[in-house]
Formats: C-alpha cells, structure tokens, sequence
C-alpha cells in the first residue's frame, strides 16, 4: 500500500437496502482523494483508502449528508 494513503473504517447506520449502500458509495467515490471504498449491504462497516487530506470528519460529512448516521469513523 502507498505509504500517502489511510484506511478509515465507518459504521454507517439507516441503511434499508442496496440503493442506500449504492448512494453511500457513490458519495464516497465522488470525495477528492478517495481511492477505493468497500461497502458490501447488509454490512454496515464501511472501509475507505484515501489520501492525508482526506479526514474521517469529511467522510462523516459525506454519509450523514445523504440522511444516514455514523456510527464510528
């Protein structure tokens, strides 16, 4: 793994089907800096690599925007 890149692990809660997990994704992926998501529903931990500009804060911003809460970030 590049050494530039994090690994954050979210708990994303309110998820109700894979259309709630697509937009997640979506969300995720579109972020500056994200270089890969992994989301697997019914799962609700979230794992994300990204860049040092990339902060759990904006990941937390990006998921709760769509209505759903963090559980951990």
């Amino acid at each position: 793994m590049d050494e530039a890149l994090k690994a954050t692990t979210l708990t994303v809660t309110g998820m109700t089907c894979s259309g709630c997990a697509s937009k997640v994704d979506t969300a995720l992926r579109g972020l500056e800096g994200v270089q890969d998501v992994s989301l697997h529903y019914p799962d609700t931990t979230v794992g994300v690599l990204h860049g040092p500009a990339v902060t759990p804060e904006i990941l937390r911003d990006a998921v709760t925007s769509l209505g759903f809460e963090v559980a951990a970030a």
